[in-house]
């Protein structure tokens, strides 16, 4: 199955290694406004530090995984 490297696609799953690194950087601005928003509308430091640290150890995870597989899909 090819993957989408050049357009836009919406799903996640079609997209290349390169690209879904390309997206999980996209997401770490995202992550800083959701967490903005978690801490003014719940108003609760409890919900915010649990997105915090849950964004922390899944955005760089995924990160590092989608670059190796990426360098790896290069190498071949």
């Amino acid at each position: 199955m090819n993957k989408v490297d050049r357009c836009f696609e919406l799903v996640y799953w079609k997209l290349s290694y390169r690209r879904k690194f390309i997206r999980t950087l996209w997401m770490i601005p995202w992550t800083i406004v959701s967490l903005i928003f978690i801490q003014i509308v719940g108003k609760n430091y409890k919900y915010t530090i649990l997105a915090g640290i849950i964004y922390l150890v899944i955005l760089p995870i995924q990160a590092i995984y989608n670059y190796k597989k990426w360098m790896k899909e290069e190498m071949k």
